[in-house]
């Protein structure tokens, strides 16, 4: 009979070992499985983000079969799809979504200005009103109508705000919130009772949520890249003083959210920081100190940052050089793999890496040939993950299982 705790120890050890960036009795797979599980399930995109039960069982059953992965999840990240409608979400595209994107397409996120030419004293000066009257209706449908709304009325009639919010034009709204509440707390519950079944077989975790740095909040959100590349150059004071409020948040989310969870590990995923995408000095100004800012307030409260790189990060590696010793963990989607290994190798656990064309278009043997040669390089002296660049999604099955094979045969110390 199988001693599922032993094996949780096991690989809580192992990958607590290699995240201090010491040396464990092999290189821990943390491999990003993300949706592969749901397509080897024959599910849709779509079907994963309406049913939930069934999504999870997938993924449950996935590393049922395959024990020589060290962590898991049974969570995608991705909203329910019922959520999305009912709150007429701008900000989203979904598979199967009411204007037509196919079923087996990803999740994805659609970028535009929130914050329009002009408005950023507005928003630092009142940003309540900012988010109510400005944000909310740009980004959701359901809340078009707060635009239009009368406050000075609001506020100087004595019955003001209770003939509004019970008015019939509330109702259907009331109707859409209560459903997207009950819709979004049946998902969590259904992921919370298989979260803890996968912890029953032996499965570590290293999830930590998701966040975006300070530059990414600012260009991800209200800005977009097309409003925010300008502003670098006219609106740059405001800029910084964005980026000065949002590390606040950002260390205060990731603080909150590792305190209600319990999690030991912090995730960031960069979007605009990668090579070329801003200049060496604009990074080194807007980017990096203010993403450094979070990783020593996570530090500080002992826990440790991973840092999802995403694009090529190679130019980058001089900033991540300076943080504390071994307590930061840095994904790579590509980089030069050498030069990582040799600047950082001392500093940070590093993790990723492996190039997913390589699992999804290549063959078994080519997969096995590459493992070998990514953990020549990536594992001597420990302090490395193996994983894949970023999630994989619909690769042949063959060369998943070749790539979890190849790991476990040469990721012996």
């Amino acid at each position: 009979m199988i001693d599922y705790e032993k094996r949780y120890e096991e690989r809580k050890l192992r990958c607590e070992t290699a995240a201090a960036n010491k040396e464990p009795d092999r290189v821990p797979n943390v491999t990003l499985m993300g949706t592969y599980p749901i397509f080897q399930a024959g599910m849709t995109m779509a079907e994963m983000m309406v049913d939930h039960e069934k999504a999870c069982q997938a993924m449950l059953k996935f590393y049922e079969d395959h024990d020589t992965l060290d962590t898991g999840m049974v969570s995608n990240f991705t909203p329910a799809a019922k959520v999305l409608e009912l709150f007429d979400s701008k900000t989203a595209r979904w598979p199967g979504d009411p204007k037509g994107l196919d079923v087996n397409n990803t999740y994805q996120f659609i970028e535009f200005p929130t914050l329009e030419d002009g408005e950023y004293d507005e928003f630092f000066d009142h940003p309540a009103e900012f988010w109510l009257t400005k944000h909310l209706p740009r980004t959701l449908g359901l809340f078009d109508f707060v635009k239009d709304i009368d406050y000075h009325e609001m506020i100087l009639a004595l019955d003001g705000a209770q003939n509004f919010f019970t008015s019939p034009q509330m109702i259907p709204v009331y109707k859409k919130l209560i459903e997207a509440a009950e819709e979004k707390g049946r998902m969590m519950q259904i992921i919370g009772v298989y979260e803890q079944k996968l912890r029953a077989l032996g499965y570590y975790s290293i999830a930590g949520g998701g966040s975006a740095t300070a530059f990414d909040m600012l260009g991800d959100t209200l800005r977009g890249t097309f409003g925010m590349m300008p502003d670098l150059l006219e609106e740059r004071d405001n800029v910084k003083k964005a980026l000065d409020l949002f590390v606040k948040y950002h260390i205060k989310g990731s603080l909150d959210f590792c305190r209600m969870t319990g999690s030991k590990y912090a995730w960031v995923m960069l979007h605009k920081g990668f090579d070329n995408f801003i200049s060496d000095a604009d990074y080194a100004e807007l980017y990096w100190p203010y993403l450094r800012q979070w990783m020593l307030a996570l530090i500080e409260h002992d826990i440790t940052p991973v840092v999802y790189t995403e694009g090529s990060y190679t130019t980058r590696l001089k900033y991540m050089k300076d943080v504390p010793k071994n307590k930061v963990i840095y994904h790579f989607e590509k980089v030069d793999l050498k030069l990582a290994k040799q600047e950082l190798g001392d500093i940070a656990c590093l993790m990723g890496g492996f190039p997913v064309y390589t699992v999804r278009y290549g063959t078994p043997e080519q997969i096995d040939e590459e493992v070998k040669k990514h953990l020549d390089i990536m594992a001597p002296g420990g302090g490395y993950l193996f994983t894949t660049g970023y999630s994989l999604e619909d690769a042949p099955k063959e060369n998943v299982e070749a790539l979890l094979e190849a790991v476990w045969k040469y990721g012996k110390y």
